[in-house]
C-alpha cells in the first residue's frame, strides 16, 4: 500500500486547474511516548474537463502558511503551471504565499468561514439577525451593493458588535473577489465546502479513532478511505459548461494555453 501511495502523491499533475481548494484536518498521532495533534493538508482541484480530484495529501506538525508554500511549490514540480482561482479560509499569511508561487491566480477567502468568524462572540439572541443582515453583503448584485450592504450593517450594529464590520473590510478584496463572476462561478468559489466535504468523508472512517500509532499509518487510512470512496468525491462539476465558457472569456489567452 505504501508504494501505491506515494506512486500517487508524486504522480504528474494537469498544467491547469481553474478552481482548488486548500484546507487542513488535524488527527492525533502518537509519537515519542506521547500524542500529538497533526495537520493533514488537504489540496482538492477542479480540472479544466470540471473533474474534481485530490491533489494530495500532506501530513505536518501543524498548520501554517509557509508549509502550504512548501506544497504549492510540489503542485508546480508535478506540473501543475497555472491556476485561476484558490479558494482558502483566513489563515494568516496565505494569500501572501500563494502570490509568490502563482502570481496570477485569484484568491477567494471563504465566506461561511468568515462569517462563522465573525459572529463567534455574537449573543444567541442576536445571531439569526446578523447572519441575516451579513448575508446581504455577500449576495448582494456587484461589488458597490455589497459595501453600500456593509455600511448599513455597521450603521446597525456597530454600537453593539464594533468588531464585526472592520474584520469585513480589512478582508475586503479576498472576500469579494467572486463578485466580478457570473452566480454559477461564484457559487463555485466563494466557500471551501467542497473540500471539507471530502474531510467529511475522511470523518466518517476515522471518527472513532482516538490516535494513530504512527504518521504512515494516518495517511495510510486515509489514502484507502479516499480510493474506496471516490463516487462521493470524484465527479463533474456541477453547470461546468457554461462555466467553462466563462472562463474562455474572461481568461481566453491562458485557457486556450492548456485546451
Amino acid at each position: 500500500v505504501w508504494e501505491e501511495i506515494t506512486t500517487w502523491q508524486q504522480r504528474d499533475l494537469a498544467p491547469c486547474y481553474p478552481i482548488v481548494y486548500l484546507d487542513a484536518i488535524h488527527y492525533k498521532v502518537r509519537e515519542d511516548g506521547s500524542v500529538k495533534s497533526k495537520a493533514v493538508y488537504s489540496v482538492y482541484g477542479v480540472n479544466i474537463d470540471g473533474e474534481r480530484d485530490v491533489l494530495g495529501l500532506y501530513l505536518s506538525e501543524s498548520e501554517g502558511a509557509r508549509h502550504w508554500g512548501l506544497i504549492l511549490e510540489d503542485l508546480k514540480r508535478r506540473g501543475v503551471e497555472d491556476v485561476f482561482f484558490f479558494c482558502i479560509d483566513g489563515l494568516r499569511g496565505f494569500k501572501q504565499v500563494i502570490q509568490e508561487i502563482y502570481p496570477l491566480s485569484i484568491i477567494q477567502r471563504c465566506i461561511v468561514h468568515m462569517v462563522r468568524t465573525s459572529t463567534r462572540f455574537v449573543s444567541y439572541k442576536d445571531i439569526k439577525e446578523v447572519c441575516a443582515d451579513l448575508k446581504k453583503t455577500y449576495t448582494s448584485a456587484n461589488r458597490d451593493q455589497a459595501a453600500i450592504a456593509l455600511e448599513a450593517f455597521g450603521a446597525k450594529w456597530d454600537s453593539r458588535y464594533k468588531e464585526i464590520r472592520p474584520k469585513w473590510e480589512e478582508n475586503w478584496e479576498e472576500l469579494m473577489a467572486f463578485m466580478d463572476y457570473s452566480q454559477n462561478i461564484r457559487r463555485m468559489i466563494y466557500t471551501t465546502n467542497p473540500v471539507e466535504a471530502l474531510h467529511r468523508v475522511m470523518r466518517k472512517v476515522t471518527k472513532s479513532k482516538g490516535a494513530w500509532s504512527s504518521d504512515k499509518g494516518l495517511i495510510k487510512q486515509l489514502y484507502l478511505v479516499l480510493m474506496h470512496n471516490q463516487k462521493s468525491w470524484k465527479r463533474r462539476a456541477f453547470n461546468w459548461i457554461s462555466i467553462q465558457r466563462e472562463l474562455l472569456d474572461q481568461y481566453k489567452d491562458r485557457y486556450e494555453k492548456f485546451t
